[in-house]
């Protein structure tokens, strides 16, 4: 079995208008176009509050905190941040669709909405509720501590065969996207292993440094600084090919130990900032293009080469049609894996190869 592969997604472009002919035309069409202008350029009222789904130091805290630092020079407003936990960061997301769509709370999402929907906790729909801008992406890993005697990811699979579920493995919760991670390899390779969940891969990576667990299934950028020291051994990235942390090392693939899995690569997750549907155009088009602007900055831009991470900088259509098509697929997988409670047919969703007649879905209605 293989994971269809996530075409690349290109920027929105902005629509743009011109006035009408003549020279009257042109007066009145200047005019008209700087007060579109000017009312597209949104201005917070008070200090802004992003809700964080998962826990401080993971991945999606990491991202969302870097990302809101650079964009409050540009918005000309301070962006404090909390980290509300839980339910696969459905906890979250309920907070922040409870609030007014006024632009003044957002939601720091590690992904979409789609885990809490397959697993029947939640019902918010990314491409229906929530307007999704993205700004990076990461790369799902596994570790273990330095006296494992998992020597290498090939010593992990003749474990695991040999001792069907003994293996214990940290992941963000049970459904989350780095239990996903190894629930595609363990099928791939045929093992079965025992999924321990914690609220997020900061304290997944934990996990396997204090010998709680015999790998940690988590991101890459939440541990290689625990691989540099030396305090964690790698054994591979979610990846086809080897990544290189510097000259002399680089970090072994998933595709060496389980072939079939480079068809799936990479892996990984998709951090972005969602605010409500309904919050006015004007609004939604200022933070587009403030988290594009944040994204371009310096202090951003190094959190990526630190972290391992890539720029992918996705909004409007592009990333409802995106966030639909990961549901869709994950729901297959997750179905196919024994770990979803709903169906894709519960959830309203065709078959992946079903895709592209089945979008853009009835009612659906870009909010840019």
């Amino acid at each position: 079995m293989t994971k269809d592969a996530i075409t690349k997604f290109g920027r929105r472009e902005f629509l743009m208008y011109s006035g009408a002919a003549g020279v009257a035309g042109s007066l009145l069409g200047s005019f008209a176009a700087r007060q579109a202008l000017a009312a597209e350029m949104w201005k917070p009222k008070r200090p802004i509050q992003a809700v964080i789904q998962f826990g401080a130091g993971g991945g999606t805290d990491t991202v969302t905190r870097t990302l809101l630092k650079a964009m409050e020079p540009i918005l000309g407003q301070r962006i404090s941040a909390i980290n509300m936990t839980g339910a696969l960061g459905s906890i979250a997301t309920k907070h922040v669709a409870s609030k007014p769509a006024d632009g003044h709370t957002w939601l720091g999402a590690g992904g979409f909405l789609d885990y809490p929907r397959i697993q029947g906790i939640d019902n918010h729909l990314s491409w229906k509720d929530f307007q999704f801008f993205q700004s990076a992406t990461s790369l799902a890993s596994w570790a273990t501590h330095p006296d494992s005697q998992f020597k290498t990811f090939q010593d992990v699979i003749d474990y695991a065969k040999a001792n069907p579920g003994k293996l214990r493995v940290s992941t963000d919760g049970v459904g989350g996207l780095w239990h996903e991670a190894i629930a595609i390899v363990a099928f791939m390779a045929g093992f079965k292993f025992t999924n321990v969940p914690f609220d997020g891969g900061a304290p997944a990576t934990l996990a396997a440094l204090q010998k709680e667990v015999d790998i940690a299934g988590s991101g890459l950028h939440e541990q290689i600084q625990f691989v540099k020291s030396g305090k964690l051994r790698h054994l591979a990235t979610f990846t086809a090919k080897p990544v290189k942390v510097d000259a002399k090392t680089s970090l072994e693939p998933i595709s060496k130990y389980v072939p079939s899995a480079g068809a799936s690569a990479p892996f990984g997750g998709m951090y972005n900032i969602g605010l409500r549907r309904n919050t006015p155009t004007p609004i939604l088009k200022t933070i587009e293009s403030a988290v594009a602007k944040a994204v371009a900055s310096d202090s951003f831009q190094k959190m990526l080469k630190d972290r391992f991470m890539q720029e992918t900088v996705v909004s409007g259509e592009a990333i409802d049609k995106k966030a639909a098509l990961l549901e869709t697929q994950r729901a297959s997988l997750f179905n196919q894996l024994g770990l979803a409670k709903k169906t894709a047919q519960d959830l309203g969703l065709p078959k992946p190869n079903d895709f592209d007649k089945w979008w853009p879905p009835q009612g659906y209605k870009p909010a840019l």
